[in-house]
């Protein structure tokens, strides 16, 4: 074998190798963001509970949902809440695998609601969610 085949098989390989890995990546806590953003203003319970794993949990004013099934159910509970109002979501916070967002929530002919959410990005999935605010006292989330 000639060096400069080998050279050339080498490179080749190498290119290979960093290629599948590259796609083999989960994406990262930015992406996420982006798709869950998305999947929430499309009001699309399928594409953000796709952003979760069978083990995610979200917690929401101390009440914990495990799992996609669960998650699902308290998006289908949030869309409907959020259907009748004004919502502005603050430009979110991202450190490495951690996202924290603040947002404000008007509700027809009621007063504005401040929230918050945190997150925890493993793997390309939200494993951990948090969800703070009054508004849920109000407009209540139930298993």
């Amino acid at each position: 074998m000639s060096a400069s085949f080998k050279t050339t098989l080498l490179a080749a390989l190498a290119a290979l190798t960093l290629g599948a890995s590259a796609q083999a990546s989960p994406p990262g806590t930015q992406e996420v963001w982006r798709h869950h953003i998305n999947a929430w203003n499309d009001k699309d319970v399928a594409a953000i509970t796709s952003d979760y794993t069978d083990s995610s949990i979200l917690i929401l004013n101390n009440q914990v949902f495990h799992g996609k099934a669960a998650i699902a159910h308290v998006f289908s509970q949030l869309f409907q809440i959020f259907s009748t109002g004004e919502n502005k979501v603050d430009p979110p916070t991202i450190h490495g695998r951690t996202l924290y967002i603040t947002w404000h929530y008007a509700p027809k002919n009621e007063k504005t609601f401040f929230g918050s959410d945190s997150f925890i990005v493993e793997n390309g999935k939200i494993q951990v969610q948090t969800i703070a605010s009054e508004l849920y006292i109000s407009h209540p989330v139930t298993h």
